[in-house]
């Protein structure tokens, strides 16, 4: 019961992030130009460079879902470490703002879960994550 419940919220909370910031159709072709172009009119409208990078990060895990080019328990993976980061920018930020030196370890651990999110999804056409029996 409490895995039915569990898979439910964690479905639930997937479907809610991705109805609330939408498809990038851009992001999703690679197109890294209009991806730069919209991160840097944001930083310039006062957003968070962290924010952003935290939205896009739930955007491509819940693509991933979606397209089922993400596993359960990749996916599952991918958020505990979503987890930790969002953990670790409260610690942070304890004093109201994040230092530059904070930033930059925020930023840096994104970018990573962001290109391994990228890699997990890309990979699943080879079977890599199939068991000795063709499962996933």
């Amino acid at each position: 019961m409490k895995k039915i419940f569990f898979a439910a919220m964690l479905a639930l909370g997937f479907t809610s992030a991705f109805a609330q910031y939408g498809a990038t159709p851009h992001s999703e072709r690679g197109d890294r130009r209009y991806d730069d172009r919209r991160h840097n009119e944001y930083r310039q409208r006062g957003g968070s460079e962290i924010n952003y990078l935290q939205r896009e990060a739930r955007q491509q895990i819940s693509a991933g879902i979606n397209r089922g080019t993400l596993s359960r328990r990749e996916a599952n993976a991918l958020m505990n470490r979503y987890e930790r980061i969002e953990a670790r920018e409260r610690d942070y930020s304890h004093r109201g703002r994040l230092s530059p030196r904070e930033t930059r370890i925020l930023r840096e651990d994104l970018q990573r879960l962001m290109a391994d999110t990228r890699r997990m999804s890309d990979r699943r056409g080879d079977g890599w994550a199939r068991d000795n029996r063709g499962r996933y």
